[in-house]
């Protein structure tokens, strides 16, 4: 069986919650979508794809749009667009002119939809992954890919990724890297090995995947993952290395996000938050805006500031797992929170100054 490409994506956890710390993501609501021309009709139909696009990063599902009575809830797209553009593209010589729509979409409308429908929510503070690559060639042998030695696939797996709102980055591939993980290693799908060669990255979690394509010209490959004490494994296949890719991105984000996704509630949960160490008028404003950007939290009321200790009611829509992991893993708050406390619907905190 030839092989022709293997990929190792690895993505280190620390397994330390105060030192994890999630990215805030960007342009969740835009989409861009490659179209013909600027035509209505190629308008109406890349504005649809946009949307899917859009929901996929939202819910960090992608296959979102298969939900009964979504393709019908979104099937007039007006009510949910703000403004649209176009941007050219370069294009190859000898090929036409490539143009991208670019849509933003109404947060309130989007936010609504997905709230009616109760599809899961991906808070926008997602983990940074750290992504390893290989490259098996029967000529070139094994090597680790990067932007310098192979531009267009580290390209293409940039927009994947950029498709499905997930932060990351590759490694420096300097001395260090060598040093700690070799090429052999990572090819072997080396667990030990490759979390010390990411812990200097501090990233938030690690997967790996391989694949190969037959003489046949058919892609197979399988993933695993580990995040805190979360793992996962899966087989894909594709008809191309290329299809393959895209469909080991969407299947491995998937099974990650789903780890940090939550399911709307319609009636708010309310929980009395107490957080210890906010000396200043400059840490009272860090703490509430730190709190107001979290998707999860509905609403939030100061009960009363005591000796450097803030105390809040808050009103969430998800878990009171959720809302423990969301903070910490911003890296501002390190959970003090005792058992008793917990189940009585209180948590406490210590703010982190910076």
């Amino acid at each position: 069986m030839k092989r022709t490409l293997i990929l190792v994506f690895a993505l280190f956890c620390t397994y330390v919650p105060a030192k994890v710390t999630a990215e805030e993501v960007s342009g969740l609501y835009n989409g861009q979508i490659s179209v013909a021309d600027q035509t209505e009709k190629s308008r109406k139909s890349g504005v649809r794809d946009a949307l899917a696009q859009v929901l996929v990063k939202l819910t960090g599902n992608s296959k979102i749009m298969q939900v009964p009575g979504i393709q019908e809830a979104v099937s007039n797209t007006d009510n949910y667009v703000a403004g649209v553009g176009y941007k050219s593209l370069p294009a190859e010589p000898g090929e036409p002119p490539k143009t991208e729509l670019q849509v933003s979409f109404s947060r309130q409308a989007v936010d609504h939809l997905i709230r009616w429908a109760q599809l899961p929510i991906l808070p926008s503070e997602r983990p940074k992954l750290l992504i390893w690559i290989v490259r098996d060639d029967p000529v070139s042998g094994r090597q680790f890919v990067s932007n310098q030695n192979l531009p267009e696939f580290t390209q293409q797996f940039e927009s994947f990724m950029q498709q499905r709102g997930m932060p990351y980055r590759l490694p420096d591939f300097d001395l260090e890297d060598q040093l700690a993980l070799s090429v052999n290693q990572a090819w072997g799908l080396q667990k030990q090995a490759i979390e010390l060669a990411s812990q200097r990255y501090a990233a938030d979690g690690w997967a790996l995947l391989r694949f190969f394509t037959t003489a046949t010209g058919e892609a197979r490959g399988a993933w695993m993952y580990q995040v805190a004490d979360q793992r996962g494994f899966n087989d894909v296949r594709a008809a191309s290395s290329e299809l393959l890719a895209s469909l080991a991105v969407n299947d491995l984000v998937d099974s990650l996000s789903a780890q940090f996704t939550y399911i709307p509630q319609t009636d708010a949960s309310e929980l009395v938050v107490q957080i210890n160490q906010v000396d200043s008028y400059a840490d009272y404003q860090a703490v509430l805006s730190q709190l107001q950007k979290l998707e999860l939290v509905q609403s939030l009321n100061v009960s009363a500031v005591k000796s450097g200790s803030l105390f809040l009611t808050l009103n969430i829509e998800g878990g009171v797992d959720l809302l423990e992991s969301a903070l910490v893993r911003s890296g501002r708050l390190k959970n003090q929170t005792s058992q008793a406390a917990r189940f009585s619907g209180n948590l406490e905190f210590d703010w982190i100054a910076k």
